[in-house]
């Protein structure tokens, strides 16, 4: 089950995520080739998903779980610090 911080980060992987990172993954083409994906991507988030290879989609559901896992630690991170200081 999603939470509703995992569910806010994702919300942040998708207003955050640049070309150059979808395109560094393989998940997007670089240039012009990506230019349609790159659009549907930030407009149609579904369709684009719907639409990846088999490859990409694993590259992007990796890409994602790696997102939400650095979120975690950073989160967890602040928390120790605040901790520390109190």
């Amino acid at each position: 089950m999603i939470t509703t911080t995992q569910l806010r980060d994702f919300a942040f992987f998708l207003s955050n995520t640049s070309r150059w990172e979808l395109e560094k993954a393989g998940i997007i083409s670089p240039g012009p080739s990506g230019d349609t994906a790159w659009k549907r991507f930030n407009n149609d988030f579904d369709v684009f998903v719907i639409k990846l290879s088999a490859e990409k989609l694993t590259a992007m559901a990796d890409m994602i779980a790696g997102y939400l896992q650095v979120s975690e630690y950073s989160r967890e991170q602040a928390a120790a610090a605040a901790r520390n200081v109190a």
